[in-house]
């Protein structure tokens, strides 16, 4: 039985303000500077995975790496916190699913600052038990860690929880940690791009959220 609902952020909970291509662009800037050959990286793979083959050509240390991507991407981030606003209908969505009896958390790729005042900024902060970022762990999506830890935080079993992302990362980093996957249309990632790493669930509105969770529900009864 779901017992908790993990949502990601940018995307999901929130309209995407957040400039990922250029926080990208400046961070492989910063490898280049540092002696990382970019041309045998392909950007188009995620900052995590950038960060692992680093790690793993270069030797550099996970924790500089991660300093250096706070250092690149903070300031993009809270200028996206600035200027935050809710995917529309998504404050009722947070009521309903409340009402419903759900633990809520929320569980981001950004790091602490600009989470938070985004969800200050847009007044929904006060809906979450748990609140998880890169800031509190090593990983990031689609490594299942930020998801792990909110799991921990929230203390309910992987089979209790699922996790409703905008992009393929989420999905498998939901998977990796064995939570199920509810996709939303809308986000970063095309439908078809979210279709090829074959979430549990698919809405095309987060209006659709709460039905969808108790059509699980109900399927679990059978």
């Amino acid at each position: 039985m779901i017992r908790a609902v993990i949502f990601d952020l940018d995307g999901t909970l929130l309209a995407m303000k957040l400039k990922v291509k250029e926080a990208k662009k400046k961070l492989i800037q910063r490898l280049r500077e540092i002696g990382v050959n970019i041309d045998r990286i392909d950007l188009k793979i995620s900052t995590e995975e950038i960060i692992s083959k680093t790690i793993k050509e270069y030797g550099f240390s996970r924790d500089y790496l991660m300093k250096l991507v706070d250092e690149v991407y903070i300031p993009y981030e809270l200028e996206a916190a600035e200027v935050a606003e809710l995917r529309e209908g998504i404050k009722d969505v947070l009521m309903e699913l409340r009402a419903m009896g759900f633990k809520l958390a929320v569980a981001s790729n950004s790091a602490k600052p600009g989470v938070y005042l985004a969800l200050e900024n847009t007044s929904i902060k006060e809906f979450f038990d748990v609140i998880v970022t890169r800031s509190d762990v090593s990983r990031m999506k689609p490594n299942g860690a930020i998801i792990a830890e909110a799991l921990k935080r929230l203390n309910v079993k992987p089979s209790e929880a699922i996790y409703i992302g905008d992009t393929t990362y989420d999905i498998l980093a939901a998977r990796e940690v064995g939570v199920k996957s509810m996709a939303v249309s809308g986000g970063a990632h095309s439908i078809n791009l979210i279709l090829n790493s074959e979430p549990d669930i698919l809405v095309k509105d987060v209006k659709e959220i709460p039905k969808a969770l108790k059509r699980l529900a109900s399927q679990g009864k059978e």
